[in-house]
């Protein structure tokens, strides 16, 4: 093309010059060695373009030669003072003299020829190296997915893209002593980057490559290579599926652990619920019983209290003192038992008033008497006008006996007024 579009268009789509220069300082390390080859450092670059390679080159110490059909891009290079040469590739390389030089390049080109035409560059670049110079050839990285589908395409001279194992092969063929495929421009941070995603795999491979190859030489020339030559370089679609599987495998296994745990908590909830239900049931029987018991206490104090209040109790309270004395004289000498019965008749005639004013009428006419019963009956009760000391412990009785005492204890302090 003989117009200013492809100048335009690298322009618009390749980068400006000193993204390019940053990119192409990858290959220093190749450049530093070519000074054991040749003092003159003689080089040709196939496909200008720019100018961005001849330049860097020339700073390098290297005499260059640019080589273009695109008078856009000869005279952008000739702006900068680049020596520049307007031909066809093919026809210009088979004119200079074998092992002329020692560096031949083509810097996206071999994306824009026939096979056919690769094949001679690569051979003729072989042809006019000096021993031990280097042949360099970059083109998109058809590994790169976004290249191949479709960045690719976007230049409307691509013929096909070609991939590193050809354009490798091919110099091998040609004769090349060693051949070394460098990826480039890879994102930054990529080299890197342990959580690789799809998009990484889709874009992250190095979107071009370059094929490296020398010609043989001595011994003593090639060892100086031997560094850059056994460097990696670049990013490639397996290094990025690999990680991506292991990105993958890890979240498989977080994933596994997740449900494990989850697994492992709802277990231990299920056995809380059922700890908790079980104990739920146990207080609900519990209570159950607590309920009955307390009904069954319920009904045995009414039971009891009906029968303290019946007329059948009060009725036969002097045969339950009776038996009371017949069982203390079982256990207890005559005498205890004699006081018990004195002490209970006393309660018994302290309940009804006119059986205890009858009761006294006849014992005031016998004072000994009177006062020998009083002294058994209430053995607390101390002289005369003494204070009445009373314990429910002394006669062991209930509390309704304990009230009826202090009546009888009462009336006797009453009747000691009267007498005296």
């Amino acid at each position: 093309m003989s117009d200013l579009f492809y100048r335009d268009f690298e322009d618009r789509y390749r980068g400006s010059r000193e993204l390019i220069f940053r990119r192409l300082s990858a290959y220093l390390p190749f450049l530093r060695p070519l000074k054991t080859v040749d003092s003159i450092q003689r080089a040709f670059d196939f496909g200008c373009g720019r100018g961005e390679w001849l330049e860097l080159i020339q700073q390098n110490g290297f005499k260059a030669t640019g080589v273009d059909l695109d008078d856009g891009m000869l005279e952008s290079c000739r702006e900068r003072g680049l020596d520049t040469e307007k031909a066809d590739l093919i026809e210009y390389l088979n004119s200079l003299e074998p092992e002329s030089c020692v560096l031949v390049s083509a810097f996206h080109v071999v994306e824009h020829i026939r096979f056919e035409d690769l094949r001679r560059f690569v051979q003729g670049g072989l042809r006019v190296l000096k021993p031990g110079g280097l042949l360099i050839m970059e083109t998109p990285n058809p590994d790169n997915i976004l290249v191949a589908t479709r960045n690719f395409y976007l230049d409307p001279t691509h013929r096909k893209p070609i991939p590193s194992d050809l354009l490798s092969f091919v110099a091998e063929n040609a004769g090349f002593r060693r051949v070394k495929t460098l990826g480039l421009q890879e994102p930054g941070g990529m080299d890197s980057k342990r959580g690789v995603d799809l998009r990484d795999v889709l874009s992250g491979v190095s979107p071009d490559y370059a094929v490296v190859a020398q010609k043989d030489a001595s011994s003593r020339v090639l060892d100086g290579f031997d560094m850059a030559f056994s460097r990696d370089y670049g990013i490639s679609l397996d290094n990025l599926l690999t990680r991506r599987d292991l990105r993958i495998q890890r979240m498989e296994t977080a994933a596994v652990e997740a449900r494990s745990r989850s697994a492992e908590a709802t277990t231990t909830a299920g056995e809380a619920r059922s700890l908790a239900l079980a104990a739920k049931a146990k207080a609900e029987e519990a209570d159950a019983k607590n309920a009955e018991l307390v009904a069954l206490l319920r009904a045995e104090t009414a039971r009891v209290e009906a029968l303290l209040s019946s007329t059948s109790w009060r009725a036969t309270a002097p045969l339950r003192y009776v038996g009371s004395a017949f069982r203390a004289l079982r256990a207890e000498s005559l005498r205890g038992a004699a006081n018990l019965f004195i002490r209970h008749g006393a309660l018994y005639v302290s309940r009804r008033p006119g059986l205890r004013r009858a009761v006294l009428s006849l014992l005031n006419r016998f004072p000994v008497l009177k006062a020998r019963l009083r002294r058994r009956a209430f053995p607390s009760v101390t002289m005369r006008h003494a204070p009445v000391k009373t314990s429910v412990n002394d006669v062991k009785l209930t509390r309704r006996g304990v009230e009826i005492l202090g009546d009888l204890k009462a009336a006797v302090e009453s009747d000691n007024r009267e007498n005296h």
